[in-house]
């Protein structure tokens, strides 16, 4: 076994290096980032947003803003880690992994203005649908 690790030592600390980023990308990638508590990975999101907007193009700023999401994203599930080991939280992923609460308040202006205009959108919706079957009835009969 000593000798496997001797010769094999860098591959094994590059797959392992590997293996790692693997995780913490598709724990990132099925992770909610739109949460009115501002949990997770939302923090972190919001500040790569705001870092890539301010840097006018320019790659190695926007490199940098993608670096250090990557960052603290791995602070984050290191924190849930933690939080497990001490009991703090039920699950080690339960500070990132969770249903999202968006609240209403936070909708646009303009789809409020558009529900309040037009409250019965299901009616309405049905009866187009309904005017469709009956105009394609009456294409294919001609």
């Amino acid at each position: 076994m000593l000798k496997f690790i001797k010769n094999h030592w860098f591959g094994l600390i590059i797959s392992i290096l590997f293996g790692l980023f693997l995780i913490e990308y598709f724990l990132v990638m099925f992770a909610p980032h739109v949460d009115s508590q501002n949990r997770g990975f939302v923090p972190c999101t919001a500040h790569m947003a705001t870092q890539v907007e301010t840097c006018h193009k320019r790659k190695s700023c926007i490199l940098r803003a993608v670096y250090d999401n990557y960052v603290c994203d791995g602070k984050v599930i290191l924190t849930g880690f933690s939080d497990w080991i001490k009991g703090q939280q039920p699950r080690p992923w339960s500070n990132y992994m969770f249903e999202p609460e968006i609240l209403k308040e936070e909708m646009d202006e303009d789809l409020k203005e558009y529900y309040r205009e037009n409250p019965n959108i299901d009616d309405e919706m049905a009866e187009i649908i309904q005017k469709h079957e009956e105009l394609e009835n009456t294409q294919n009969e001609e």
